[in-house]
């Protein structure tokens, strides 16, 4: 197989014949590449660790897409049984009658040089990549950033949830990336250490607020702000306490001077009294 050409008529038939979905398109790549590692013999194997390495996606993600990619007559492949790696095949896409010599010739030792050094068995192939699959995980866990979302994850149903309520204030709001929603919403759990039910509630307050519903309207701004709305989501709920208390009132006892001037007052008062009692009673003798 002629690796150049192969790719060329892949990219063609993207463009012309059926639209791809990305998971579909990483898996075909990971399968071309694996064959390349194995000099394109016509039935290779490999493992799905290998494959999720390659492509990013999960083992469910590979299964699914591969049964598509195999109704399209794109690939072939065959069970071996459990514990065994599955058997590939890649379908030519370009016409080999089609191709001058000179010219497949050319491609065909550029192709074989660049492989040279490479490992000719898909065995060795499977080996190494589980080697470098333990001693890598940062890279592995890297990779699956691009994975492929199902409806029912629960990235998914929450960058669903969070497109629902925008839509909600803006019906005509641009239809977003939602597999790119899902995989922040996923960073916000994996590597900010948030939960998922503090995500939907921050959704739903974000939301409900007058400035940060007409600023969040991305998972990407949702991660991004976290930590300032959570801040003034506490602040909210604090100031709301507070209020509450002051409804409540509260006695301050008197203090020893106000005990001295209430004293001073009733001495005073009295004086007044003896003070028109005694006009009074002059008053009445005089008459």
């Amino acid at each position: 197989m002629n690796y150049l050409k192969q790719l060329q008529a892949f990219r063609d038939y993207q463009m012309f014949e059926t639209e791809l979905s990305s998971g579909q398109i990483a898996l075909y790549y990971a399968l071309l590449q694996i064959n390349n590692k194995c000099s394109w013999i016509e039935w290779f194997t490999a493992a799905n660790q290998t494959l999720e390495t390659l492509s990013g996606l999960s083992r469910s993600g590979i299964n699914k897409n591969r049964n598509v990619l195999k109704q399209l007559g794109l690939v072939d492949f065959e069970s071996n049984g459990n514990r065994k790696a599955t058997s590939y095949k890649i379908c030519v896409l370009y016409n080999e009658d089609s191709t001058h010599n000179s010219e497949h010739n050319s491609e065909h030792r550029s192709t074989h040089n660049s492989t040279h050094n490479s490992t000719h068995n898909s065995s060795t192939l499977i080996k190494q990549d589980r080697n470098i699959n333990k001693t890598n995980k940062d890279s592995h866990n890297s990779k699956h950033d691009k994975r492929v979302y199902e409806v029912d994850d629960i990235n998914f149903k929450l960058a669903q949830s969070l497109l629902s309520k925008i839509e909600e204030q803006n019906p005509d709001h641009k239809k977003p990336d939602l597999q790119k929603w899902a995989n922040d919403i996923r960073l916000m759990h994996e590597q900010d250490n948030r939960s998922y039910d503090k995500i939907q509630k921050m959704i739903d307050w974000s939301q409900n607020n007058d400035f940060w519903s007409s600023n969040v309207l991305s998972a990407t701004k949702l991660r991004k702000q976290y930590d300032t709305m959570a801040a003034q989501a506490n602040n909210e709920v604090k100031g709301k306490t507070i209020g509450y208390r002051k409804k409540s009132g509260r006695v301050e006892t008197a203090t020893d001077w106000d005990k001295v001037k209430a004293k001073k007052m009733s001495n005073n008062s009295n004086e007044l009294q003896e003070r028109l009692a005694k006009i009074r009673g002059k008053q009445d003798a005089t008459n």
